[in-house]
């Protein structure tokens, strides 16, 4: 079987789409998604936890399109929000509110009680004065309440310090100590109901280490929290799992996410507990299934530095600037001709306006398409008008149809929301 993206003749293909012809007929930048890939990702998921009491949930925060989401909740997976936008969104795609964790550092008493009055799966506190507010709303609410709290373990994720949340530096959970106050206090609340644990060490982890650690730190806690008298039914493991950046083109025998080398033992790490695992997983889901389409405007050579100007952007990519991230970039049409070596930049007024710095790429000249490889999470997401340039289309791809499910905006639009 064919992998999502593959070259056939020197030319790029999404499933059975040839994608120099549809760049060639369609405004640029966009982005491509890869209904094969994503489904691929959620069964591997699903079939992870096949032997738990399991509720794997999608992380919205990485894509939220419509279609996406509801194509997402269709392939058996909840939904993990943290704000009230993204509850919203989960809700309307089709997410059944039992299969919705909330998580989130600076829940507002507006999103506390939308949360509580839709009847999900839990709230993951994440301070005592979110625990006090969570308690005080469902009395006023006269319901009773599952919460989890969110243990920050002190595990060094091995990722960028941005997308680190489960170190003591962070704003993310409370200590170890610190919860277990918290958990005497729900025990004695009579509107809340202490039924979870909850921790999440990161993002785009790629080795089984930090979470063995998690494993042997949850477990101890766990026998604490039975020395307390609390009776968990389930433990939200978080998520984070990784994707390949550096080889997004393989064959068919390989595999672009760290899913299948991670999960099944972070799950197993629990076995016997009886206890529900949740796990939350947005960039494992959807990164993978996702490309960035764009056209070579200019090329540029200073004293230094060899640049291609494409019509992408650090509004449409940031992760390269704001991360340093690295994402493969390929061309759509092979040539089996010289490289060279270029930075890869867009046309926003910031030095920081990268999509690769020193890559080494075919030769190339103006008007030739470049796919910027693994966007599929945190790209559109992430977006932005700087610099007043409007949002871009997306598009997904099932075997040979091309549909529409975000139209690029329009300058006119942006200028109509400012309007009195």
């Amino acid at each position: 079987m064919k992998p999502a993206f593959y070259y056939s003749s020197g030319r790029l293909f999404c499933e059975e789409v040839d994608l120099p012809e549809l760049a060639g007929n369609m405004p640029t930048p966009f982005y491509l998604y890869s209904f094969m890939e994503l489904k691929k990702n959620c069964q591997e998921i699903v079939e992870a936890g096949k032997s738990f009491d399991y509720l794997p949930c999608y992380a919205l925060k990485a894509n939220y399109n419509p279609h996406l989401l509801r194509l997402i909740a269709g392939l058996g997976l909840g939904a993990d929000v943290v704000s009230a936008g993204e509850l919203y969104f989960a809700l309307k795609a089709g997410f059944p509110p039992s299969k919705i964790v909330f998580a989130g550092v600076g829940k507002t008493a507006q999103e506390i009680q939308f949360a509580i009055e839709t009847g999900i799966h839990s709230l993951n506190v994440e301070s005592f004065e979110e625990l006090k507010l969570t308690s005080k709303i469902a009395g006023q609410l006269q319901k009773k309440v599952d919460i989890a709290i969110r243990i920050n373990p002190d595990i060094e994720a091995q990722t960028h310090d941005y997308i680190s949340t489960g170190m003591h530096n962070t704003k993310f959970g409370v200590s170890a100590d610190e919860a277990l106050h918290m958990y005497q206090f729900a025990l004695e609340d009579k509107h809340l109901e202490p039924r979870g644990v909850h921790v999440h060490i990161g993002s785009q982890i790629i080795s089984s280490e930090p979470y063995l650690k998690t494993i042997d730190f949850l477990q101890a806690f766990i026998k604490k929290l039975k020395t307390l008298g609390v009776q968990l039914s389930f433990i939200d493991l978080g998520g984070g799992i990784g994707i390949n950046y550096h080889d997004n083109l393989q064959d068919s025998d390989s595999n672009r996410t760290y899913i299948q080398s991670i999960l099944p033992d972070y799950l197993n790490g629990f076995k016997g507990l009886g206890l529900k695992l949740v796990v939350e997983l947005g960039r494992a889901v959807i990164g993978s299934a996702g490309i960035l389409i764009s056209n070579i405007i200019y090329r540029k050579q200073t004293p230094l530095k060899k640049f291609l100007i494409v019509d992408a952007a650090m509004n449409n990519l940031i992760r390269p600037s704001l991360y340093g991230a690295h994402h493969e970039i390929v061309p759509l049409q092979l040539n089996h001709g010289e490289t060279e070596t270029v930075d890869i930049v867009g046309p926003v007024c910031e030095s920081g306006d990268f999509l690769a710095k020193e890559q080494v790429l075919q030769m190339t000249k103006s008007g030739d398409y470049l796919a910027i490889l693994g966007t599929g999470a945190y790209g559109q997401a992430l977006s932005s008008n700087y610099n007043l340039r409007p949002r871009i289309g997306e598009y997904l791809v099932d075997g040979q149809t091309v549909k529409t499910i975000f139209k690029e905006e329009k300058i006119t639009n942006l200028w109509e929301h400012f309007k009195s």
